[in-house]
């Protein structure tokens, strides 16, 4: 992923609006598959990447150059979709009380799809770097600053995580063929 001129982060953090367009133009689709890949709902991943660039506006200020400029909105945005979790799953609370039941929908078969189920059953901790470092090109090492974790371990959640998507593909793959 490549990261801005210096000059527009720099005239956004001093409040030019032009700037910061250009900025939300630029990572608006990154940000929002990053919302939907850990959240795994569009409506979800609207609203999150709504909400991630109205705190990268407010806190623009404070950014300082240490990270790399799509390392900083990346955490701001895996810390709106994990709001947006708990929020949910108050939400889910709710509705089990009040008898609501929380529906599932089924897709089509297509490889896409099916890539998409097997990535959405990871669990957080394997989805989150693979889905960083194989769908942004992010770096381990900023992956392992956002996540705040060693190296070692994102490379090892990493390879977990491309080792159960190839199972959970390989495994459809041959109910697939058993079937036909």
């Amino acid at each position: 992923m490549q990261e801005p001129e210096p000059q527009i982060v720099a005239a956004a953090r001093s409040g030019d609006l032009a700037a910061f367009e250009d900025l939300v133009r630029r990572y608006q689709a990154d940000v929002w598959r990053l919302s939907f890949h850990l959240l795994r709902n569009e409506s979800e991943a609207d609203d999150v990447t709504q909400e991630a660039f109205v705190r990268a506006f407010r806190f623009l200020r404070r950014y300082r150059g240490e990270s790399k400029f799509t390392t900083w909105l990346f955490t701001i945005t895996r810390n709106c979709a994990f709001d947006e979790v708990r929020k949910a799953g108050r939400r889910r609370k709710l509705a089990e009380r009040a008898g609501g039941e929380v529906r599932l929908i089924s897709g089509d078969h297509s490889l896409r799809i099916e890539v998409r189920e097997a990535l959405a059953d990871l669990p957080l901790e394997l989805r989150e770097p693979v889905v960083l470092i194989d769908m942004f090109g992010t770096s381990y090492r900023e992956v392992a600053t956002m996540l705040r974790l060693p190296v070692g371990t994102v490379k090892s959640r990493v390879h977990r995580a491309r080792a159960t998507l190839a199972g959970a593909l390989l495994a459809h793959e041959e109910q697939e063929s058993n079937e036909s």
